[in-house]
């Protein structure tokens, strides 16, 4: 009986060794895996910021020489998902597979306006391309209406101006240390025409492509290299 009893005692002894092991386990687990998310979390917020920070150093919106409001539909509301050239990638990022870099945007934040006018001061400057398409068609039917009783053998050209240009961004690529970075932006030109017989046309769309690389200097992001990727 002394014998069974003792059996018992080791056993319960054990169980509740087992029993405290796997508590214990459990909770380094859940720590380990609330620290990754914490730290998920952290890492997010330091990209929200240095992007934030990029843009502005870059001249995008930036309070205080952005002013006067920009033109409606003057950037695409999403980001552009584009990956930064080979060259460049290997040149700056030390790269070296075939592809370039690609970034994804933090989680919560596919707006572009949340990054460039996180104020929400001009909401009307980001369109879908939904609204862009229509903006489009507003610029044109102004134009045929500006031209309408003029001269109907002169050719006249819509003017350069902010008024017809789109700009789409993709989210910037950081270095681990948050001293460099890249993105890609694509311009876009738009104009109409007015021939000799009064008709009014849009001209074929003008792209320009370009890939910009930036590193941080004395905690402010500086260009350092633009390069011209594409351009019709």
């Amino acid at each position: 009986m002394r014998f069974l009893e003792g059996v018992n005692s080791t056993f319960s002894m054990e169980a509740r060794l087992n029993f405290k092991h796997h508590i214990a386990t459990a909770f380094a687990l859940a720590a380990i895996l609330f620290s990754g998310v914490a730290l998920a979390e952290e890492a997010e917020e330091r990209v929200v910021k240095e992007a934030i920070a990029l843009f502005r150093a870059y001249g995008v919106m930036h309070p205080d020489k952005t002013r006067d409001p920009l033109p409606r539909c003057f950037y695409a509301a999403s980001w552009r998902w584009t990956s930064i050239p080979e060259g460049l990638s290997r040149k700056y990022f030390g790269i070296k597979a075939l592809a370039g870099l690609t970034a994804e945007h933090p989680s919560g934040f596919h707006e572009v306006k949340k990054i460039f006018d996180p104020e929400g001061k001009q909401p009307e400057a980001f369109c879908a391309e939904d609204q862009d398409k229509e903006e489009f068609h507003e610029l044109f039917e102004a134009f045929k209406k500006k031209v309408k009783l003029r001269d109907e053998r002169k050719i006249e050209a819509s003017p350069l101006s902010e008024n017809y240009r789109r700009s789409e961004y993709s989210f910037p690529v950081f270095d681990t240390r948050f001293r460099k970075a890249a993105f890609v932006k694509v311009v876009e030109e738009r104009q109409f025409i007015r021939w000799p017989d009064g008709k009014v046309t849009p001209l074929p769309l003008e792209f320009m492509v370009v890939a910009v690389i930036l590193e941080k200097r004395n905690g402010v992001w500086r260009e350092v290299e633009s390069v011209v990727t594409g351009i019709t």
